[in-house]
């Protein structure tokens, strides 16, 4: 399993933690607020992970592959 896999799967249990613990507390309760928190913890760490490797994907085609060089000769 490789980190976005593990990170996906954190999300989506942090997320139904949520879930469950809403319909038992409620939308207000601690328990509910600290659980979104961490929730959104998760969703931030994705979304870093993802704008680094789209930065990364970028930074990459965006290089050129090789370099064609010519002489040119300047009058004088």
């Amino acid at each position: 399993m490789n980190i976005d896999e593990s990170l996906t799967k954190q999300m989506e249990g942090a997320r139904q933690r949520l879930h469950d613990l809403y319909k038992q507390y409620g939308f207000g309760h601690a328990c509910v607020l600290e659980q979104s928190m961490i929730l959104d913890e998760l969703i931030n760490q994705y979304n870093r992970m993802y704008q680094t490797k789209k930065l990364h994907h970028h930074v990459q085609s965006a290089a050129p592959q090789s370099f064609l060089c010519k002489t040119i000769t300047l009058p004088t």
